[in-house]
């Protein structure tokens, strides 16, 4: 496991570790399936009790920007941080269910930025985009 996600909490890194032994699939398949959530995102507002719609909109930025950060053809170890960093994003139910409580989207925002601290990419965070 990289550096980054394995500080991550133990139940994190359950969900991180299942992810992470998926099969890749096509950065263009990963930017759809993060784009048709991105989209859905303040539609959920309304139908949760607890919803940290600012926490969600920053790490799906940032989850943007890694996508485009990466160079036209990745290597596997790339690839692969990005799909994790972007499927436990999308993932509803992780370590802190998303839509039903007040830090729903921190652990998700913790995944993201692991991952880009991983891939060396810190420049994506310069903009204060990962403060909770």
């Amino acid at each position: 496991m990289s550096p980054g996600l394995s500080k991550l909490s133990p139940e994190i890194r359950r969900i991180v570790d299942q992810l992470g032994g998926e099969a890749l699939v096509p950065l263009h398949v990963l930017a759809g399936e993060l784009a048709g959530y991105t989209n859905e995102l303040d539609k959920h507002v309304g139908n949760a009790e607890f919803y940290d719609l600012d926490t969600a909109l920053r790490a799906a930025t940032l989850c943007h920007k890694l996508l485009a950060a990466l160079p036209e053809k990745p290597d596997e170890e790339q690839h692969r941080l990005v799909q994790l960093a972007i499927n436990y994003f999308v993932l509803a139910e992780d370590a802190n269910d998303d839509n039903h409580s007040l830090i729903g989207f921190d652990d998700d925002l913790q995944v993201v930025v692991a991952a880009i601290e991983d891939l060396g990419f810190n420049h994506l965070l310069q903009d204060g985009s990962a403060t909770a």
